[in-house]
């Protein structure tokens, strides 16, 4: 199994990771999780989706209490029998039943062990180096786990990784024969591998390596510096020179966006759309996004001065038309997808077309990772059409569904509140009321409703 990065699998696999990074940015850390964990089952070797759903199982699993983890690993421990038996057999499933018990809980050494041998029979050891170097994190002084991770380090060709722990537990058994005759073994491998490496190639061919190194990590969303992003560009107009590739303007219209360079970003994804022979709903979103921020870029311009808020309103509706006719173009293109019907649902809501955005709304519900979001929604837009039933029915189904008092759980309370205050039914929006308050009194005007109530007893 080889590792991928991002510009190794299909669109939308990239868009479901920008999904995830964006939720959890927003710290709806189990929905990301969910689509990170969907995504490495798809592709195992999905270097930064693997890098990401860890990022956000240590957030998550650092704020359970040390009782908490144990019944969590308590409750794993019968599914490690069904673990082991898949390994020798089904190691991808294997794979997948250990990512399903870390989704939880990350901190669980049995599971890691798991992973690590069941990642060594898919012939992946770098994940098995991943799920290793946790376990160490957790147990830096277990001996039996750092030669395993040792191991794992030589499988993967990194001799000098391997090299630094050994040298570690040499240090703490000076005296012991065998462990230094283990380091000098060490030792010898990682100088083989070092004098390998120095053979290879030129140094012209090692820059360039360092280059394509730099295109994979903006693509990986990790390369900010504009100095780095302005070598990659010269880089790879330069490769269009040689050659056409498709691939290759996208890279160049990202890092022309990403340097404010909406008109060149522009040319390059129309350049690609009309290679690709059809609309790419990513492409046609790309040249979307470089022109819309052409658009602000002219709104915050001209809102320096009070006297242009006139046109600034026209050119802010002029942007939401243009939203709408793209969004438009591309269900029309891909009915069957219900992520564009989507994001074409909440432009009508924001736009305040309420019965479109329903019907949009109710098509997008089926794709299974917006199926929660479009009830909210569905539920906002019956409570403005007055509609308090269907909207009470629409948000508590929602709210079944919403395990953590995220940010998504109290908007939902929040609006099925609303709706019950709109009904005239008191008391039931005071109960949602009050079950935000508790967790964050800041959140909208609820500490103010909460406190009006009890001023109202004090005072009654």
């Amino acid at each position: 199994m080889d590792k991928k990065n991002l510009q190794d699998v299909h669109t939308s696999m990239r868009e479901m990771f920008q999904r995830a990074v964006e939720s959890g940015r927003k710290n709806n850390l189990d929905y990301a999780i969910e689509i990170l964990k969907d995504l490495v089952t798809k592709s195992p070797g999905l270097i930064p989706a693997r890098e990401k759903l860890r990022e956000f199982e240590r957030i998550k699993s650092d704020k359970i209490s040390p009782l908490g983890r144990m019944i969590a690993n308590l409750k794993s421990s019968f599914q490690a029998a069904k673990i082991k038996a898949a390994t020798s057999q089904k190691p991808l499933d294997a794979m997948m039943m250990c990512e399903g018990v870390l989704a939880h809980n990350l901190y669980n050494p049995l599971v890691l062990n798991l992973l690590a041998d069941a990642s060594l029979k898919a012939g992946a050891p770098f994940i098995g180096v991943e799920a290793l170097s946790i376990l160490r994190d957790l147990k830096p002084h277990n001996e039996t786990n750092m030669r395993k991770l040792a191991n794992f380090y030589r499988k993967c060709g990194d001799a000098m990784s391997a090299l630094k722990i050994v040298q570690e537990i040499a240090a703490r058994h000076p005296k012991d024969l065998g462990v230094q005759a283990e380091m000098r073994s060490a030792v010898a491998l990682a100088s083989m591998q070092q004098g390998d490496w120095q053979k290879e190639g030129k140094t012209q061919d090692k820059v360039k390596d360092k280059e394509e190194g730099m295109v994979a990590e903006l693509l990986e969303g990790t390369l900010h510096d504009v100095d780095q992003m302005k070598t990659v560009i010269v880089k790879l107009e330069k490769d269009l020179e040689k050659e056409e590739s498709v691939d290759t303007r996208k890279k160049l219209g990202e890092l022309y966006h990403a340097c404010g360079r909406y008109d060149d970003a522009i040319e390059q994804y129309t350049l690609v759309s009309k290679g690709i022979g059809t609309m790419d709903p990513a492409v046609d979103k790309s040249i979307e996004k470089s022109n819309i921020a052409k658009i602000d870029a002219e709104i915050s311009a001209l809102c320096v001065d009070p006297a242009n808020s006139a046109k600034v309103e026209e050119i802010k509706k002029s942007r939401y038309n243009y939203q709408l006719e793209r969004a438009t173009e591309r269900v029309n293109t891909y009915p069957n997808d219900n992520q564009l019907r989507f994001d074409l649902a909440v432009l009508y809501f924001n736009g305040s077309f309420i019965d479109n955005a329903i019907e949009q709304f109710q098509y997008a519900r089926k794709n299974l990772q917006r199926k929660v979001t479009c009830m909210v929604y569905l539920g906002r837009c019956f409570l403005m059409k007055d509609h308090y039933d269907m909207a009470i029915e629409q948000l508590s189904t929602a709210l079944a569904e919403m395990l953590v008092m995220d940010k998504a759980k109290k908007e939902a309370l929040y609006y099925l509140a609303k709706t019950y205050e709109a009904a005239g039914n008191a008391e039931k929006a005071l109960e949602n009321y009050k079950e935000i308050y508790q967790a964050d009194v800041n959140y909208l005007d609820v500490g103010k409703k909460v406190q009006e109530y009890y001023n109202s007893k004090k005072n009654g």
